[in-house]
Parts: structure tokens; sequence; C-alpha cells
């Protein structure tokens, strides 16, 4: 009797292997499938872009519609308006400077766009309206584009609240919670073309590849060539 067990041993230890190896597939089944199923989703929620732009797509009633015009206080000095900006490109941003997560990244993934476009980068400009009239000061505003090295056509607009909140409800951007150390403000690059209508949108709450963003703004300047090419062969017929 005490020889049995030593002998089943040796028949039991390949049994064991073989559950073990079916455990471990039907994991690799199960997380394949999850995996399966999360894919499936996300491309659901983030349909591709139909048209030529790599921005998302723009809800019918926006896309092409006059994007609002204002016209506030330029941190480094004079006024924006942005009716004086027809003929060129930008983009539209919201940002405050004591912003420790999503503005900094918004402000780098910008620059790097700007970079990739070379030496028509002077042909676009870029808006960013402040969601913090009471921290955004010119000094503390000028400090935070030296800072991230960000270029002159990169106009960071400052204003108190009442001068602000049509520019936020125009835009559809909640401002940022006064006294809250987290990013709670609506984080959007908006794309408007030189026409001064809306385009396209980046949802700056994820990361923004900047070769996106430079080929967002390469098509909207090739559209600006276009029109440009077709008025002076008008003008010369």
């Amino acid at each position: 009797m005490t020889d049995r067990p030593q002998a089943d041993r040796p028949a039991r230890l390949p049994l064991i292997a073989l559950l073990l190896a079916a455990l471990a597939l039907t994991a690799v089944i199960a997380v394949a499938a999850v995996r399966r199923s999360s894919d499936a989703q996300s491309v659901a929620l983030t349909p591709a872009n139909p048209g030529p732009f790599r921005g998302g797509v723009l809800p019918k009633g926006i896309d092409r519609a006059p994007a609002p015009d204002f016209r506030l206080r330029d941190a480094s000095g004079g006024r924006v308006d942005t009716r004086e900006l027809r003929g060129k490109p930008y983009a539209l941003t919201f940002l405050y400077v004591e912003c420790p997560d999503v503005c900094p990244l918004i402000g780098q993934e910008i620059r790097a766009g700007l970079e990739l476009l070379g030496s028509r980068a002077d042909e676009v400009a870029v808006v960013a309206v402040s969601v913090d009239p009471q921290g955004d000061t010119p000094e503390a505003v000028r400090a935070w584009l030296k800072r991230h090295r960000l270029p002159r056509n990169f106009h960071y607009l400052i204003g108190d609240e009442r001068e602000l909140k049509p520019v936020w409800d125009a835009y559809y951007a909640a401002p940022q919670i006064p006294g809250r150390a987290q990013s709670a403000h609506t984080a959007s690059i908006w794309l408007i073309d030189a026409r001064g209508r809306w385009r396209t949108k980046f949802s700056a709450g994820a990361p923004v590849a900047p070769k996106d963003l430079a080929h967002d703004f390469r098509v909207l300047l090739q559209e600006t060539d276009r029109r440009a090419a077709a008025a002076d062969a008008g003008s010369r017929g």
C-alpha cells in the first residue's frame, strides 16, 4: 500500500501540466476577447474623419460656419481682433498659466506643430484665451510663454471675467474653477481657416500629435494658396 502513491505520482504530473496549459489558454482567449471588445468600442466612439483633416469632424451647423469674432488684450502687448486675422489660418485654444499638466502639454504640442511647418509657420497664428482671469496677469503669462519657448505668433489673450466669458460661451469652453489645483477647464484646439470659419477640432484632453496639427495647418494653407491663385487668375482675365 505504501508504494501506490509513488506509482500514481508520475501519471498525475502530465495531467496537472495539461490542466495548467488549458487554464492559461483560456486566460489568453479571455484577454483577447476583452481587447477586441475595447477596440471595437473605441473605433465606434472615434470615427475616422472622412475629410482632409486629422482633427475631429465638426457637427453640422458648426462645420464651415463663421467662428465668433472677439477682441481681447494680448499679454505681450496691444490687442488681438480675430477679424484682423482674416487671410491666415489660426488655432484657438484655452489655457491658464498655473495649469499643472494639460496646458503646458498643449503649448508644447502647438510649438512642435509650428516647427514642423518650417518656413510657413509665420503664415498661421495661434490664439490662446485665458480661463483664469485672476491668475493670468500679463507678467505671469509672459513668463509662461518664455518658459515654454513659444513663438511671437502665439498670442495669449487675457481680460476680466466680463470680457472673457462671452468667448468661453461662444466656443463651448468652461473656465478653470477658482481655487482648484487640478486642471478642470475645457481643453480643445480649434482650427479656423483664412476665411474665419470653423473647420476642425482636436480634443486636447488627450495627447495631440504635432504632425497631425501641422498636417491640418498645411491643408488650410493649401486652401488659402488655391484661393489666392484663383483670385489672381481672375484679376488677370
